[in-house]
């Protein structure tokens, strides 16, 4: 279905991911080198296979064009990105959509090799302050709570509970 090679192929590594849609891991990665296109679909024969009843035949394609990646729906449902049906979206950076309203959500990604570490965030915690834990507003905060009538009324309820029980 996609082609490899010549015109317009891209040299870098790019990758797909099917994303658990609750919590945005990945549950299946497809890695792609010196691809031009890149099918996604129920077919057997899309580059991205993926059998599920709100994916269409032909989905989406994915299309290298003088180092530009865009993104095209194709299936009866279309693509969602931020929300957002579309038709077609030009790729600046990594992107996540949705196959239809209701379908899969995927990642696409385009592999850097001069990438410092292989994780989303690469940062040294010590030479950033704003990252310390202020432990005298967190004194203040949990002084604020526990003097309040609330929680008082919550410690005077677990006490009646606990005498009921008889612990």
């Amino acid at each position: 279905m996609s082609q490899s090679g010549p015109p317009g192929a891209a040299s870098e590594e790019v990758v797909v991911q099917l994303l658990d849609a609750a919590l945005g891991r990945p549950v299946k990665t497809w890695k792609f080198a010196g691809r031009a296109e890149i099918s996604i679909g129920r077919l057997p024969d899309c580059d991205v296979e993926i059998s599920d009843a709100y994916v269409s035949r032909l989905h989406a394609e994915l299309k290298n064009r003088d180092g530009q990646w865009l993104l095209f729906a194709r299936g009866r449902s279309g693509v969602v990105v931020r929300n957002s049906p579309i038709t077609e979206l030009a790729i600046d950076a990594d992107v996540t959509f949705q196959l239809g309203s209701s379908g899969p959500v995927l990642r696409f990604a385009v592999k850097h090799e001069d990438a410092a570490c292989g994780r989303t965030l690469c940062f040294e915690a010590e030479a950033l302050p704003a990252f310390a834990l202020d432990t005298g507003k967190l004194e203040d905060d949990v002084g604020e709570i526990t003097d309040g009538d609330y929680f008082r009324k919550l410690q005077a309820q677990v006490k009646q509970l606990r005498a009921l029980r008889g612990t």
